[in-house]
């Protein structure tokens, strides 16, 4: 690898659900390009897995275990990797997913606060917790990246899938709406929503989609490399991303 393709050095980034899918192929991508990768999951075996990918490829990679949707646990670990690694870290990727589908009369309390739990409550927490500790490690040379894997569900309609859809309406909204804070209030961060159609994930397995429907996301993982290593004055606000297979707009 030569010294242009390691555009990451020196940065630490930390994955939610980074333990399998798009989170695991964006693990892998940025520690390719020289960043150390804090690998998250609820999953520790899957988080243990990426890890242990990314060192055999000679990068730089902590696995830890992370629940999104407890907020101690976030602001346990990210005040932990803000002590040891000052402004250096830099980055996060919330990845962290869920879809558990039903129709809407069928579909349970249990369910529907699970998914908000994972999909809005845990980018909020870890968001929060990012940006405080950004603005405590004092000033820096470059903006602190963000980046929120939100979805195409964000803007389309499916049947049988409220509790995603909704979730990731309102995770977009949130991401707007730290874009906006961001600016107006000068923040040293900049922040990006990634809207996504179906990539072949194990999320995806429920709902039988054939493989010409979804997307490679080692080619996903690509697109948030570029987004995280733009130039400090420039910022990639939201982008969305399909299949040539996929019909949107609707």
């Amino acid at each position: 690898m030569t010294a242009s393709e390691r555009d990451m050095d020196g940065r630490v980034v930390l994955v939610t659900g980074g333990g399998s899918g798009l989170g695991r192929a964006t693990s892998l991508e940025l520690a390719s390009a020289g960043a150390s990768v804090v690998v998250a999951d609820l999953n520790a075996e899957g988080a243990k897995e990426t890890g242990e990918r990314i060192r055999s490829a000679g990068g730089s990679a902590e696995a830890v275990t992370l629940d999104v949707g407890d907020a101690a646990q976030v602001d346990d670990l990210l005040g932990r990797l803000f002590d040891e690694h000052g402004a250096g870290f830099d980055c996060l990727v919330n990845n962290a997913g869920t879809d558990r589908g039903a129709d809407l009369p069928e579909v349970s309390d249990e369910q529907w606060h699970g998914v908000f739990d994972v999909n809005v409550h845990g980018p909020m927490h870890t968001s929060r917790a990012f940006v405080r500790g950004v603005l405590a490690s004092g000033e820096r040379s470059a903006p602190a990246d963000i980046l929120n894997v939100v979805s195409i569900s964000a803007l389309t309609v499916g049947s049988g899938a409220g509790a995603y859809n909704s979730s990731k309406a309102a995770l977009l909204k949130l991401t707007e709406v730290l874009q906006t804070e961001a600016r107006e209030r000068g923040w040293p961060v900049r922040v990006c929503a990634l809207n996504p159609s179906a990539m072949n994930t194990p999320m995806m397995d429920q709902w039988h989609l054939p493989e010409e429907k979804m997307m490679d996301p080692a080619q996903v993982a690509r697109l948030i490399r570029v987004a995280v290593t733009l130039p400090p004055d420039m910022v990639l606000q939201t982008m969305v991303v399909t299949s040539r297979t996929e019909n949107y707009p609707r």
